[in-house]
């Protein structure tokens, strides 16, 4: 196995960056809002580029990932490890409410991660946090101020509702998960007056229980949450259509927006199948298109990522109205 070089070993090998709001617009490849613009420069994320031998070992840990028979696969016989996961957060969430109580353990496992096609080494402690919140901030001050009920499948701890909460200060707002403990942690985000108008409901993407109706102006989004369903697509795809929310906001790796001639998304999209992560999602709704059924607002790679995947691509659609 690998050993990566500690950070105060090799600091000054490469300069200093620090992103900030022009940095995101170029890699969204658009411009970005003052709200957003605001919230990049109150986190101060600053990173390095990797020196040559660095960066070799990255692509080394990366090729030896893909040659073991180890990784875990994605899919429903998860279930208890993710009910664990998220009931270590209960006794964290606490008065007066910390956010960093809810922030799940996987981020910060890597030392290194992607930015711009290639891969940068973080130098502020919550820079793979922060970058994916900002992508969170982009899409949800774009398509979520107007929505009267806001409806996050797959929710774990709920961190991402409190950026929902931030530009929509009145909708209602729904964790959906399908672990029990999950229900729990927003369960007691309620009761600790961590967010307002928090509901929470057990709700399986696998099997989508159609008796659970959205409210009227309803959005839905996911975030990181679809990659567990692999290729099986078509329930939550019909319940999405039967339930004609106003928009449908999925930051997720889409390996369609990818490009497998080079070699950082080549081995992206490796791992996506490797690990059974989402596959089809992109092409199948591109498909509901051109039949009539979608309108397709946004389908984007952020270029942010982990160490082995770019996996925060956007993708943002609304059923046709029948």
């Amino acid at each position: 196995m690998s050993v990566e070089t500690p950070a105060a070993e090799t600091d000054m090998t490469m300069p200093p960056l620090e992103l900030g709001p022009g940095d995101f617009a170029e890699a969204f490849g658009e411009p970005i809002s003052d709200y957003v613009a605001g919230r990049i420069s109150e986190r101060g994320m600053r990173c390095r580029r990797l020196a040559p031998a660095e960066r070799d070992d990255a692509l080394l840990r990366i090729v030896n990932a893909l040659a073991a028979d180890a990784l875990v696969r994605a899919g429903p016989q998860r279930l208890p490890q993710w009910e664990e996961g998220w009931g270590d957060h209960l006794e964290a969430i606490t008065t007066p409410f910390d956010r960093k109580a809810v922030v799940p353990k996987y981020f910060g496992k890597y030392h290194l991660l992607r930015w711009l096609g290639d891969f940068v080494r973080p130098l502020s402690p919550d820079f793979e946090y922060d970058s994916f919140a900002t992508i969170q901030d982009w899409l949800f001050d774009r398509y979520l101020r107007e929505a009267g009920a806001i409806y996050e499948l797959g929710c774990g701890t709920g961190h991402n509702l409190l950026r929902a909460r931030d530009v929509n200060p009145t909708a209602a707002l729904w964790g959906l998960d399908w672990t029990q403990s999950s229900s729990a942690v927003i369960q007691k985000l309620a009761a600790v007056g961590a967010i307002d108008g928090l509901h929470s409901r057990r709700f399986d993407m696998f099997d989508p229980d159609r008796g659970f109706r959205l409210e009227p102006r309803a959005a839905i989004y996911t975030a990181a949450a679809l990659e567990q369903l692999g290729d099986r697509l078509e329930p939550l795809l019909d319940y999405l259509l039967e339930m004609q929310p106003s928009v449908c906001i999925h930051i997720e790796p889409i390996g369609e927006l990818l490009d497998p001639t080079r070699l950082l998304d080549a081995a992206s999209i490796h791992y996506f199948r490797k690990r059974n992560y989402l596959w089809g999602f992109l092409d199948r709704v591109r498909a509901l298109r051109t039949e009539g059924k979608a309108v397709i607002h946004l389908e984007r790679r952020t270029h942010v990522g982990s160490l082995f995947i770019e996996g925060y691509s956007a993708l943002v659609w609304s059923p046709v109205r029948r």
